[in-house]
């Protein structure tokens, strides 16, 4: 059986490395009762099917007894009485909560170069960054300080992150998991997602949390009734469109095409306009600091609220847009609908590379397009998935992105865990 303690000071001295944990619990602190009273952990059971597992929780989803900080300086002392619905669903199933991990500030941006917690550094490169916003969950699991992690994912928050530290990263259909006790970014766009090492984990996580929360007034009861069965169809990048990649990028996302293809999968090849993408991502990010500049106010308006002179920037620009400014942003990000309506008529999900890029070092500028290829999913609240690509020994990872339409969440998982058993064998 596991030992806590032993656990957390394993944790805690790899941690120093990495910078993903910014806090830990004191004491272990399932509801499922699960842990006995010398601090070892008892079996599973069908009322626990996350016994034994740890998790990594994101600074800006709230952790009973934990600052709920969402990465932001001022919030140090916010100390929460309560858990966000997800975290109480995965305590009620067995899990452990170890505590919470760094991310960007306000969760906006895709580094984790936190201003006021410090860089969470990549585990497989030092000076590399892990990705944003949810770099330290993305770390925590890469490096195996827990089993899973929860993260949040506004434009590709989660699968960026998970492709930079070759983990998957999981965006479930818009409102399938509960924001309740989530701070927010952009309420349109924020989801709770899963980070993990495979499919089957991501999978058993998402049955816990995939949980109708009526409290939640962003929270939709989706109509499980009109899935249907996947086939082997996916839409994947033409030729034209994998310019825009960089060199690294596109050889293993070839590779992986020509072994998908070998294992009979039909790869429908279609352009992709990515400026319009870019567009649209532009439009997201207004709608996000525009968001923030409302739901930051009160606490803005204090002598010293803890905030970096580049949020404060971020936020200014997009308090100073007009009303019809922001009407257009919104149109913008609608107009993604019909983007991805066209991609997957006639196939079951869209393959794609999650970013254009591989992870780069903290010295290098972070690339504007980093989410050109994740934010559709967001827009349109469709499911997303980042699976680990197999790249060489000295390369660091890459991303493959699997994206279905919206509400069909199982659908796509199996897509996905099909796709991993074919990609996991040696071509």
């Amino acid at each position: 059986m596991r030992d806590r303690a032993d656990d957390i000071a394993r944790i805690k001295a790899a941690n120093v490395a990495l910078n993903a944990f910014v806090e830990f619990a004191a004491v272990a602190n399932t509801s499922a009762s699960n842990t006995s009273k010398d601090g070892q952990f008892q079996a599973k059971s069908a009322e626990t099917p996350l016994a034994d597992w740890t998790f990594a929780i994101k600074s800006n989803i709230a952790v009973a007894g934990l600052a709920h900080t969402a990465g932001i300086g001022g919030f140090r002392d916010r100390i929460v009485e309560q858990d966000a619905f997800c975290v109480a669903r995965l305590r009620a199933a067995g899990a452990d909560v170890i505590g919470t991990v760094n991310m960007e500030e306000a969760a906006l941006g895709a580094v984790t170069n936190n201003p006021h917690f410090g860089k969470t550094r990549n585990p497989h490169r030092a000076g590399y960054t892990a990705g944003g916003s949810s770099g330290g969950s993305a770390a925590a699991v890469a490096a195996g300080l827990v089993r899973a992690a929860l993260g949040t994912d506004t434009m590709g928050s989660c699968r960026i992150p998970a492709a930079y530290c070759g983990v998957v990263g999981f965006k479930p259909s818009f409102g399938r998991i509960s924001t309740g006790g989530v701070e927010p970014l952009s309420r349109r766009l924020d989801h709770v997602g899963i980070l993990a090492n495979n499919v089957a984990d991501v999978r058993a996580c998402f049955e816990v949390l995939d949980v109708f929360d009526a409290n939640d007034a962003w929270a939709v009861n989706y109509d499980l009734t009109k899935l249907h069965v996947a086939s082997k169809r996916l839409a994947v990048l033409d030729a034209a469109s994998r310019h825009g990649l960089d060199d690294n990028v596109r050889a293993a996302y070839e590779r992986a095409l020509a072994q998908l293809r070998g294992a009979g999968f039909e790869l429908i090849a279609r352009p992709l306009d990515q400026a319009a993408l870019a567009t649209a991502r532009r439009a997201g990010l207004l709608i996000c600091e525009a968001e923030l500049a409302n739901s930051l106010a009160p606490f803005l308006a204090g002598d010293d609220p803890g905030v970096s002179p580049f949020l404060k920037k971020m936020i200014a620009f997009g308090a100073a847009k007009s009303a019809p400014h922001l009407a257009m942003a919104h149109a913008s990000v609608d107009a993604a609908v019909l983007v991805l309506r066209q991609q997957l008529d006639g196939v079951d999900a869209l393959c794609w590379p999650t970013a254009p890029q591989s992870a780069f070092s903290f010295n290098a500028p972070a690339p504007a397009n980093q989410a050109d290829f994740t934010c559709l999913a967001n827009f349109t609240g469709a499911p997303a998935i980042s699976l680990p690509l197999r790249v060489a020994g000295t390369e660091m990872p890459i991303g493959l992105q699997i994206v279905a339409a919206r509400g069909e969440d199982v659908v796509m998982l199996d897509v996905a865990a099909e796709i991993e058993k074919t990609l996991s064998s040696r071509p």
